[in-house]
């Protein structure tokens, strides 16, 4: 339930932030060009879904202006409108160092905590997975996942977001993995 609530609020910061009430909330949600670092500084919810792995992450980052970022990142399999309603989720503390350049950011990672692995269930999905006797795949799918995420990432694997629309409150972006690419977005907590 606390995840379903950190998503409905960023989807409540994301919907304030598009207020035209007054010209101050106006000037706050102006399309800009290119986001500054000043502009990144601070805390942020970002949502992002795989539909090519059936996975979505939500993502609890602190940007710092030295150039220093920590990141609570959770993972939801598959792909469900209330993250308690998926089957496994996996949660990772990261932390690294970051750069903004030419309206894209790169995360370089520094640290990974070790992989928290949750089954929801009580999730109506189980039911589901029952009758049509896929129990036994599920769980592969479940420790393959969780052996991939658990890998750790090399002192320079990075991930570099392309921002595509920002304001001071919200931000829109495309990641490339690969043959996919992958869209998401990020609002201030």
């Amino acid at each position: 339930m606390r995840n379903a609530f950190l998503l409905a609020a960023i989807g409540a910061v994301m919907i304030s932030g598009c207020s035209t009430t007054n010209q101050q909330t106006n000037a706050k949600v102006e399309k800009t060009e290119n986001m500054t670092s000043e502009q990144l500084i601070g805390e942020w919810g970002c949502l992002t879904t795989y539909p090519a792995h059936d996975l979505r992450s939500y993502d609890r980052m602190d940007i710092k202006r030295d150039g220093i970022f920590t990141n609570l990142s959770d993972t939801y399999y598959p792909i469900m409108n209330d993250p308690e309603h998926s089957l496994f989720s996996y949660t990772r503390y990261l932390t690294g160092s970051w750069v903004l350049d030419d309206n894209k950011i790169t995360y370089l990672f520094l640290t990974q905590g070790k992989i928290w692995r949750q089954e929801f269930k009580n999730s109506p999905l189980w039911k589901k997975v029952k009758e049509e006797k896929r129990e036994e795949s599920v769980r592969l799918i479940d420790k393959i996942i969780y052996k991939i995420l658990s890998e750790p990432n090399s002192q320079d694997e990075s991930i570099t977001l392309s921002i595509k629309v920002s304001t001071s409150n919200m931000f829109t972006y495309k990641q490339i993995s690969g043959d996919n690419t992958y869209d998401g977005h990020c609002g201030r907590i």
